[in-house]
């Protein structure tokens, strides 16, 4: 229940009162018709979390306090204290639930962070505003991906609470960097929130994204934005190696175009029974199907993880692209 709050407000006991009574009578039910609040008798604090008539119902002894016994007539007296503050952060300032239990408006002030919604949301005192956008998170770490496929130059690290992995200095030919770790052995689904951080696009493609491996070939398939001559794909290819194309992901659409955005969403399921589906978001919360295949097909993966590579083929004398990824979310369920 939200926090109630009221000045100067006071009454006295109408009982005696031992140390584990939970149902209080006063005098006066200080014009509350409910809780939470906070009550000061004597040196005991008490949080008050229903009202009816003149009696209270109490939780005794909190916030470091002791319950006690008390005489009629003592004083009981509406305070301000730090857990009736710590209350309101966290039930009338930033309740965090699924959209759907959002409470009802009416509360000026309230903000609701939704978490599985797309706005951030202030009461205004008889609806609901919007500001936002937002996007849930599950900051990823990157030690988590410990096993490097072809590092050569590229680096991963930890920064601010995302993870960036950059390539290095683009060098002759096709030069995936990946970092990858143990693939799961049941059914499960990665969302991986990602922005490609690359100087431009080449008509090579500098690509970034989700990757898996079969690591006793070395055969590698890859998800995520491809830069090309003059947009931003969704793009899925199928390397022999590290530094080998196969062709495109079976079953990819022509049609790939994603328009430019700074922020992009990718979803990997594998159903550990048939298929591999690979979709795409914007926001994280609605998504396109881009392809379901077959799990087995050119391989049966036994790692997964990410990757970056710079664009394929530039010459020194057209400058060398180092392509880097900022890995904003990776959640695996």
């Amino acid at each position: 229940m939200a926090e109630l709050f009221k000045n100067l407000a006071s009454t006295t006991l109408a009982e005696d009162l031992d140390d584990s009574e939970t149902d209080v009578d006063v005098a006066s039910a200080m014009g509350f018709s409910g809780g939470d609040f906070r009550i000061l008798v004597e040196s005991e604090i008490m949080k008050v979390t229903g009202v009816s008539g003149t009696t209270l119902t109490v939780e005794r002894g909190q916030e470091g306090t002791s319950a006690a016994a008390h005489s009629n007539g003592a004083d009981v007296k509406h305070i301000l204290t730090v857990g009736a503050l710590d209350a309101r952060d966290q039930n009338d300032l930033a309740a965090y639930d699924a959209y759907a239990s959002r409470p009802a408006a009416g509360a000026p002030g309230r903000i609701f962070l939704p978490n599985d919604g797309l706005f951030l949301e202030r009461d205004n005192g008889s609806v609901w505003e919007k500001f936002g956008p937002i996007w849930p998170m599950t900051p990823p770490v990157a030690a988590d991906f410990g096993t490097w496929v072809n590092q050569g130059s590229a680096a991963i690290s930890d920064n601010k609470g995302a993870v960036f992995l950059q390539s290095g200095p683009a060098t002759s030919g096709e030069n995936l960097r990946c970092c990858v770790k143990a693939y799961p052995g049941a059914a499960f689904t990665v969302d991986m929130a990602f922005m490609f951080n690359a100087w431009g696009y080449g008509s090579s493609y500098s690509t970034c994204g989700l990757c898996i491996r079969e690591s006793t070939g070395g055969k590698i398939v890859t998800f995520g934005a491809a830069g090309g001559s003059s947009s931003l794909e969704v793009k899925g290819v199928k390397y022999n190696s590290a530094t080998s194309v196969s062709g495109d992901t079976t079953g990819w659409p022509s049609n790939r175009h994603c328009y430019d955005s700074s922020l992009m969403f990718l979803r990997y399921y594998d159903d550990f029974s048939a298929n591999r589906v690979i979709s795409f978001s914007h926001d994280g919360i609605n998504w396109t199907q881009m392809v379901s295949i077959s799990r087995t097909d050119f391989f049966t993966p036994n790692q997964i993880g990410i990757f970056v590579n710079g664009v394929a083929g530039y010459s020194a004398s057209n400058g060398q692209l180092n392509t880097g990824m900022t890995v904003l979310s990776w959640s695996q369920y």
